[in-house]
């Protein structure tokens, strides 16, 4: 529940409740916020910092420190946009995107802010030529981005084309047999011709008013989805998860009873000679936490699975 300290409102007792947040990540409700700042400046009722009324933007996360990041996250691409062509090699790239979440972290939970600033603005005087000519391309993933949504607008166009071909098949079928009937009814009936085509007339107003209707809302449903979308896409974030829980997991390994000798561990498979007689492990498979002793163990394993007791 959304609660602002300052005057204790909250979302159960003002209904029309809007929080607000600025870069130090402590909110405030929109009213404490026009009260506070209305010189335009003022000191955080939390962390005491100098903030501008202008600098406020609406909280949309429940957790602030999620609403800090994203914003921190989303000023920070535009200085640090550089792509993996612009290294010479993948470890640099990689180097690089470590480098920033670094940064992201010591902003939001503050930690050497003076030096992470310095380092931020000495990178963008640096690097200046490039930040400006990324800022105008697009790196592969909003270009697959840009393939997907071309993609699923065109399919959406063709099938609003089908559906409006079948609508009109529809009512000119329609409009046949409600002509065949009116001309049916003014043949058979007794009620006056006048009568009968202002009825006619009066059904085609409310089926076209019906109809634009159906339209308008059908606008405003594909309308709010692709701001929806585009929001989700803007605030899209990795954020550092906090979980609140109880007793702390202690794992404790599962007892194997097995009918004969017990298995060697992993010191003892490469003591014993093991390793001699079966395959290295190849480099790639090292780096990713594979060895030599882990294959053993399971051929073992594998060996003397008769050996267990079920």
């Amino acid at each position: 529940m959304r609660e602002c300290k300052k005057c204790k409102s909250n979302e159960h007792t003002n209904r029309q409740l809007v929080m607000m947040i600025n870069e130090c990540g402590h909110p405030l409700c929109k009213n404490c916020v026009d009260n506070i700042y209305a010189l335009n400046s003022g000191n955080c009722h939390v962390c005491n910092r100098l903030l501008r009324k202008n600098g406020f933007r609406e909280q949309i996360y429940e957790d602030p420190l999620i609403d800090k990041e994203t914003h921190l996250r989303r000023k920070l691409r535009r200085i640090y946009n550089l792509k993996a062509d612009d290294f010479e090699n993948l470890r640099e790239f990689g180097d690089y995107q470590e480098r920033f979440e670094t940064l992201v972290y010591n902003l939001v939970f503050e930690d050497n802010v003076a030096e992470t600033n310095a380092e931020i603005q000495a990178f963008e005087e640096k690097h200046k030529d490039q930040i400006d000519r990324n800022r105008r391309r697009l790196d592969e993933d909003q270009k697959w981005m840009e393939d997907c949504l071309r993609e699923e607008r065109a399919m959406k166009a063709r099938m609003s084309e089908h559906l409006e071909q079948d609508a009109k098949e529809k009512e000119a079928t329609s409009a046949v047999t409600d002509t065949r009937k009116i001309m049916d009814e003014l043949r058979d009936s007794n009620v006056a011709a006048e009568v009968i085509l202002d009825r006619e007339r009066k059904k085609q107003i409310e089926k076209e008013l019906e109809e634009k209707e159906e339209q308008e809302k059908r606008k405003r449903r594909n309308k709010e989805m692709l701001q929806t979308r585009k929001r989700n896409a803007e605030n899209m974030t990795f954020n550092h998860v906090v979980r609140v829980a109880g007793r702390a997991y202690v794992h404790q390994p599962p007892e194997l009873f097995i009918n004969g000798p017990p298995m060697p561990n992993a010191a003892q498979i490469e003591s014993l000679g093991y390793l001699a007689h079966i395959r290295h492990a190849a480099p790639d498979c090292v780096a990713g936490g594979y060895t030599s002793a882990v294959g053993c163990s399971r051929a073992l394993f594998e060996a003397r699975i008769d050996l267990f007791a079920f």
